[in-house]
């Protein structure tokens, strides 16, 4: 499995100093995030960005990503589209050609799935078009929450086994796979070649419908059983991108260096 990182792991750190630190620490990939990009091309050219990643050796394998784009008003929708055209023309001079797409929250706990996944395959056929036009690909990924509209891995498989989006891969992140509350199995249901990206964390122990964003912790300091999911992707062939991804907080106040020094050993140790 290939290495990468998260921006959201060091999401206050500069630009310049997050890549530099990571490529440090020996990552070769990096997702970047949509919001930290925009920030840093207000004073900075895409041209600097390409170079300051290939003087650090850095792959940029996605960015992060359009965001609660499948049930929300079509005038946010609109917006989200202009966002991604943007990402989208910056990552063809960067040679990104990936983004990851996350589905809308419930406002209406009691909307049926059969509505849910025909919405969401609506509106990301909607997004592959467009992704057609730049060389692009977008990669799904459900989210564990419980108000979540897609948060189970079988319904993501529903979702872009459309047989109109047969270029749409699945993300799997640890972090939601657990508070999702999948068994180790439902990993078998997955066709390998749909498996594009592995975002790996662990979590502090307290109940699953309690966990947030922010209680992402470093692998192997938490309590998700993560020996064993890692052992199921090698049982399955998985031999694509693993990237860490925190939102813990605490970490963005520490030195970047640190962290991803820190981040590639648990990734070690795990691997």
């Amino acid at each position: 499995m290939k290495l990468a990182i998260n921006q959201a792991t060091l999401m206050n750190t500069p630009m310049e100093i997050f890549l530099n630190a990571i490529s440090k620490a020996g990552f070769k990939g990096v997702e970047l995030r949509r919001e930290e990009t925009f920030t840093y091309l207000k004073n900075h050219s895409i041209d600097e960005l390409k170079i300051y990643l290939k003087e650090n050796n850095l792959e940029c394998i996605t960015f992060n990503a359009i965001e609660l784009f499948s049930l929300c008003p079509e005038k946010e929708f609109k917006h989200i589209l202009d966002y991604t055209k943007r990402l989208m023309k910056i990552g063809n001079q960067i040679e990104c050609d990936t983004i990851i797409a996350v589905p809308s929250f419930l406002e209406d706990p009691h909307m049926n799935n059969d509505k849910i996944i025909s919405k969401t395959v609506e509106r990301l056929k909607v997004l592959s078009r467009m992704a057609d036009k730049f060389n692009f690909k977008i990669c799904f990924e459900p989210l564990g929450f419980p108000n979540c509209s897609v948060r189970k891995i079988s319904m993501a498989l529903k979702i872009i086994n459309d047989k109109l989006l047969p270029d749409i891969g699945l993300v799997i992140d640890t972090f939601h796979y657990f508070v999702g509350e999948h068994s180790i199995n439902e990993l078998d249901e997955i066709e390998p070649a749909k498996l594009w990206l592995i975002h790996i964390n662990d979590a502090i122990e307290m109940p699953f419908k309690e966990l947030k964003d922010s209680n992402r912790i470093l692998p192997c300091q938490g309590f998700f059983n993560l020996e064993m999911f890692v052992n199921k992707l090698k049982t399955l062939g998985y031999d694509k991108w693993i990237s860490l991804e925190l939102f813990n907080q605490k970490l963005w106040e520490e030195d970047p260096y640190k962290v991803a020094n820190d981040s590639m050993n648990s990734l070690k140790k795990l691997l």
